[in-house]
């Protein structure tokens, strides 16, 4: 089934000492999708590795959100630049297919998020919600949730109830209709000063309640800046930091009986880091990016294979093209690659993930604003 939609925006901005308007109409054909995660590869194919070069596009900016909201449209959220300046261009859209970014705020409505850095901003292909918790700014810590409806393209700021936590630079996945939110930085209850956690809150929309589960196992020291994804029933939690102290450990905390485990690597982990980007690139592998360590930004890119325990390095020449961390990276769309051996040497089969990068830094000062879209290939071990 399609639809027949037509996008109308009027988009005000200055130029010199004047302002202009233009009017873009975009009339396209929208395929509905139940599941844009894995979306087919051969719509990306058109676009070669590239770094996109955009005439408007948000500024430099770290420590952003970015996700997808429909398998076209990519919502960026918040972020900070040059001497911890918040970005004043907090809210864009980036449809996919044209490259185009344009301000979020000229079509949504209701009350917007502040701009901040250290928040979460994650997709409910449910309700097709985004939600948006916590952050930083001006040394505050925000409690608040709000929620982007995105079929309406309205904002909600939620009345939550229950054990509200007061977070930024936590990490956050949906599973089962709930939002998932682990560890961070958070205020002191006796001094108020700053602190890492360890602690798994869940907040449950239809209630609008915050909840802590009881969790058993071996649990993740406390951290900031690390990662959590989510790979069927399990979420992976990789990497962080904890004062001057970065991590490269890998717990899974399984879903259906709440048990934390420390996964011992089969061989040698990447460097510590904090500030990296994670996502799944099929049932049992996450993909790891950047991110900053005690030596710097880095520019490199590891697979790990939760059957295995076994961590892989990968090349790629546009990922790995500069330093890069409190980046944002998302999985535009994937496929089996399988190519027949010659001289006995049996089938050769890769999984060609599709990736879209933008902004991060390299911790020394610079800030970054490319659109990244590259492709990865990913060996697979049967």
């Amino acid at each position: 089934r399609t639809d027949m939609i037509i996008f109308c925006w009027l988009i005000l901005g200055p130029l010199s000492t004047k302002c202009t308007a233009r009017l873009v109409f975009l009339i396209k054909v929208h395929s509905l999708f139940e599941n844009f995660r894995y979306q087919p590869f051969s719509r990306w194919l058109k676009h070669k590795s590239n770094t996109l070069r955009i005439s408007a596009c948000p500024s430099k900016r770290w420590c952003h959100t970015m996700c997808l909201s429909d398998p076209d449209t990519a919502i960026l959220i918040g972020g900070e630049t040059s001497e911890q300046n918040y970005c004043k261009d907090s809210l864009w859209k980036l449809e996919l297919d044209g490259d185009f970014w344009f301000p979020l705020n000229s079509s949504a409505s209701g009350p917007e998020p502040p701009c901040a850095r250290g928040h979460t901003a994650t997709y409910d292909p449910d309700s097709r919600a985004v939600f948006v918790y916590g952050g930083l700014r001006e040394g505050r810590r925000y409690t608040e949730l709000y929620i982007l409806n995105t079929l309406t393209w309205k904002w909600k700021l939620v009345n939550a109830k229950g054990s509200v936590p007061n977070l930024a630079y936590h990490s956050a996945a949906f599973y089962k209709k709930e939002l998932f939110v682990f560890g961070g930085v958070q205020s002191s209850l006796s001094s108020g000063d700053k602190s890492c956690s360890n602690a798994l809150y869940i907040f449950n929309p239809e209630f609008g309640l915050w909840y802590q589960p009881i969790v058993e196992g071996d649990r993740p020291l406390p951290r900031f800046g690390h990662t959590t994804t989510l790979l069927s029933q399990k979420l992976i939690i990789f990497g962080g930091r904890k004062t001057a102290a970065y991590f490269n450990d890998l717990h899974v905390l399984d879903l259906g009986f709440m048990e934390y485990t420390a996964v011992k690597s089969g061989n040698m982990p990447p460097l510590p880091r904090g500030f990296h980007a994670a996502l799944p690139v099929s049932d049992n592998r996450i993909l790891v990016s950047g991110g900053c360590s005690a030596i710097g930004a880095l520019q490199d890119v590891h697979i790990f294979n939760t059957d295995t325990n076994m961590w892989t390095s990968l090349v790629s020449p546009l990922l790995c093209s500069r330093p890069r961390a409190g980046h944002s990276m998302m999985l535009l769309g994937s496929a089996i690659l399988r190519d027949t051996g010659t001289h006995g040497q049996g089938e050769n089969v890769k999984i060609q993930c599709a990736l879209l990068v933008f902004g991060g830094s390299d911790c020394s000062g610079s800030f970054y604003d490319d659109t990244i879209k590259c492709t990865v290939e990913i060996p697979f071990d049967k």
